[in-house]
């Protein structure tokens, strides 16, 4: 028998070796232990669930996801969820095996699709423990804070709340477990509205994504509006032993508010924060950091002291972004403290302190990055359009309004340019005997 015909025929022997997993459908009672119970008995069972209806998880219900799991609701012929998920206290989780220590194996794969989940205590949705996460046309509104145990200016404890988390930084603060939180992970096509009544007290997140190990992220095409501290947050996220790893973030769709929590820092709120926070050093260190890309996101911050992109780690690759300020006095569109970075073809319009901010923080150098044709036309700087205070950048473009505090520093005036047409062959050059 042919190689391939033994190969297609083993495949269709694999295929019918187990049955496939039916599909469960859960229709809504508004009875909190009732709903809480259907659903949590579908998921322990795993596979398919399709969930019609209101449900309400009360004050406190939450959903344990342990196995492989798709959880589907239904949506109108405009693509929004008709199924609404109620209430609950991280309503959507996936506990670690042993809470503080690294679990044994991979975490469940789990697929989340469009449902709104409204009036969620802290987080309708927190995977500490996943090995591939799928979540997408999903709407998340009225979050409510929940105190956790961090000391800041404001109090003894933190108002926090989220749209979505993934990675153990929530459940267990004191350091990243290794294969918590890995895999392929796409969070995707949703809209999360984090309003809060105190937006100075309150930290306000749209997506996190903090302490995952070597995983795949993709971050696409989410509006996400209003997060008190940052619409989206993506940092110390490391790379597998053999560099496995990958973080995009493109096509999202970010609005700050005017107010935001000082803490960590007073610079907020913020439209992207990525790379490398928590511990700078592994933002410089290329067998811990993981690579990333943005582009065509579209940023629009309204605080006094908010940054469009606060960027922390080197080799990032940042091009077609849009970012719109709203004139805060100690407002910057990007800052870039790593190295190595390639900038090209951004926007900031609107008004604020600098539109770029090039400065080295901790570990982090800010050197040697390429800042290539960012448009400033629409833009009107309180102190200056781009700062430089790490060595050896480049700038390509017309000549700007440039504060330099660094060395080699240089400007390169050259526009956008398209390659000359080709030649026919037939009119090739021959050289003239003299």
């Amino acid at each position: 028998m042919p190689c391939r015909a033994v190969i297609i025929l083993a495949f269709i022997c694999l295929l019918t070796a187990y049955p496939a997993l039916a599909e469960e459908t859960i229709v809504g009672t508004g009875n909190p232990e009732q709903d809480i119970a259907n659903i949590q008995k579908a998921v322990d069972g795993g596979g398919t669930i399709v969930l019609q209806g209101d449900f309400d998880l009360g004050t406190d219900g939450r959903i344990k996801i342990t196995k492989n799991v798709r959880i589907r609701g239904e949506k109108d012929s405009q693509g929004e969820p008709t199924t609404t998920l109620s209430g609950g206290y991280w309503s959507f989780y996936s506990p670690l095996p042993v809470k503080g220590a690294p679990p044994s194996g991979k975490g469940p794969l789990i697929a989340i699709h469009s449902i709104h989940f409204d009036g969620a205590k802290g987080t309708p949705l927190h995977f500490p423990h996943v090995g591939g996460l799928d979540v997408r046309g999903c709407t998340v509104s009225n979050v409510k804070p929940q105190q956790i145990n961090v000391k800041w200016t404001g109090g003894e404890t933190l108002s926090f709340q989220a749209g979505i988390v993934v990675g153990n930084r929530l459940d267990n603060r004191s350091k990243r477990l290794k294969r918590a939180a890995l895999g392929t992970i796409k969070i995707v096509n949703n809209r999360f509205s984090m309003d809060t009544d105190n937006p100075d007290t309150v930290a306000g997140y749209g997506i996190m994504i903090d302490w995952t190990w070597a995983a795949q992220i993709s971050i696409t095409n989410n509006i996400i509006n209003e997060a008190a501290r940052n619409g989206i947050e993506v940092l110390d996220n490391v790379i597998g032993p053999k560099g496995e790893g990958s973080i995009t973030i493109d096509k999202n769709r970010i609005t700050t508010p005017e107010d935001g929590i000082p803490f960590p820092h007073k610079y907020g709120p913020n439209g992207i924060v990525a790379g490398w926070y928590f511990d700078t050093s592994g933002g410089a260190n290329f067998s811990k950091n993981n690579r990333m890309t943005m582009s065509g996101n579209r940023i629009e911050v309204r605080g006094k002291a908010s940054t469009g992109m606060l960027l922390y780690a080197n080799d990032m690759v940042i091009t077609c972004n849009d970012i719109i300020m709203g004139g805060g006095s100690q407002a910057r569109g990007i800052v870039q403290t790593g190295s190595r970075g390639f900038f090209a073809n951004n926007r900031v319009r609107g008004e604020g302190r600098y539109a770029i901010y090039c400065h080295s923080f901790e570990s982090l150098r800010g050197e040697t990055n390429t800042f290539a044709w960012t448009e400033l036309n629409d833009f009107t700087p309180i102190k200056g359009q781009i700062f430089l205070g790490g060595n050896v950048n480049v700038i390509i473009g017309a000549a700007p309004l440039l504060v330099d505090k660094g060395m080699g520093n240089r400007v390169v005036d050259a526009k956008p340019c398209a390659l000359p047409e080709i030649a026919p062959e037939s009119g090739s050059w021959e050289p003239v005997e003299q």
